[in-house]
């Protein structure tokens, strides 16, 4: 999975935009929430916390929140940490 083909795309929760993703970051509502490496590594701080794995599905402390679409954004699934 090229992680760098997401960058400069979108955020989703469902079908709502509610941020994008930088070379420096990963943000939602204007705030920087998470670090995105080009392997596809999520951390907070130093501290990863998750993963894009091979098949485009998005791990966050081993359980799949979300995927990789076919336009290179990343969706979440709305009963995710993000959305409680």
């Amino acid at each position: 999975m090229h992680i760098v083909n997401s960058f400069g795309k979108n955020i989703y929760i469902e079908d709502r935009q509610v941020g994008y993703i930088g070379r420096n970051g990963m943000f939602i509502n204007g705030h920087k929430f998470a670090d995105l490496t080009e392997d596809g590594d999520i951390s907070f701080g130093e501290k990863v916390i998750g993963y894009v794995d091979e098949d485009g599905y998005i791990i966050i402390n081993d359980a799949e929140v979300g995927y990789i679409d076919l336009e290179n954004n990343f969706v979440f699934y709305k009963t995710t940490v993000f959305n409680k």
